[in-house]
């Protein structure tokens, strides 16, 4: 059990890598959804749930013939890819704000994000639910990728959503 975690981690850590460059190399609506459209603090929330996301997919289909549980799993990605985003912010933020930005610790704050989710998810998987909740999860999903759009396109002037690398909110003007 403790390897699954580490190869879940290093595979979302991994995913998030294409997630961060997608808007870049397909600068589209279709990207802009599930990828970071600048540098700001929230477009990288967006990539950690879409990196948790897929990466939840791809840990289903390469476990599929194992016997773990797949009750309500995307209701229960869904809620990994929540508790990883605040994981994260909880950690990242002071850091952030009491030090300014640096790349290394960032992602050493990322990959440790990923890993208490991977163990605190590998608990909270082995738990039947007794109703299919599947359903919610992806009407979740779907609720928080609109959301995620909607703010990329009309973000609110505020540093959460601000880019200090292009000093602008939102998609670049081009």
């Amino acid at each position: 059990m403790k390897k699954n975690i580490w190869i879940n981690t290093i595979l979302i850590f991994l995913i998030s890598f294409p997630i961060h460059f997608l808007y870049d190399l397909l600068p589209c609506f279709f990207s802009s959804i599930f990828a970071p459209v600048n540098e700001s603090i929230f477009e990288h929330v967006k990539m950690i749930f879409t990196s948790i996301l897929l990466g939840r997919i791809l840990i289903y289909f390469i476990r599929k013939k194992q016997k773990e549980s797949t009750n309500n799993y995307i209701l229960k990605s869904y809620l990994g890819a929540l508790f990883n985003i605040i994981l994260f912010l909880i950690f990242y933020l002071p850091i952030y704000y009491l030090f300014g930005e640096n790349l290394i610790v960032t992602l050493i704050l990322y990959f440790i994000s990923i890993l208490i989710t991977e163990k605190v998810m590998d608990c909270f998987f082995n738990k039947k639910l007794k109703a299919n909740y599947n359903l919610l999860g992806l009407f979740l999903i779907v609720l928080t990728y609109f959301l995620f759009t909607f703010l990329s396109y009309n973000p609110i002037q505020i540093d959460f959503f601000y880019d200090p690398m292009n000093h602008n909110y939102g998609i670049l003007k081009k």
